[in-house]
């Protein structure tokens, strides 16, 4: 981890465990039990490594959206299109009139 992220809180860490609990899905399927794994347990693990690259994607896109909203980048874009909006109405308008 590096110095500039934070770890989740656990309040949040600790809903989504009991989410995946309540949600039934078996996680230890994803991974393989013995240490030389066939041809269809090679193909599960790569599916593992795959979903694991994925899911570092996904947090890594929740963080810069968390940043960018507790920033207040975002607010200011829904002001800055609320203000082109108004002037586009009134530009509309002023051409039907």
């Amino acid at each position: 981890m590096t110095s500039k992220s934070k770890p989740l809180p656990l309040h949040d860490t600790l809903r989504d465990l009991a989410l995946l609990r309540a949600s039934s899905v078996d996680l230890s399927g994803l991974i393989a039990d013995d240490t030389t794994p066939s041809q269809s347990e090679s193909r599960g693990v790569e599916g593992v490594d795959e979903s694991t690259t994925q899911s570092y994607a996904f947090v890594k896109e929740a963080r810069t959206a968390l940043r960018m909203h507790n920033s207040g980048e975002a607010q200011k874009q829904a002001t800055r299109i609320e203000q082109v909006q108004e002037e586009l109405a009134d530009v509309l308008r002023s051409l039907s009139d």
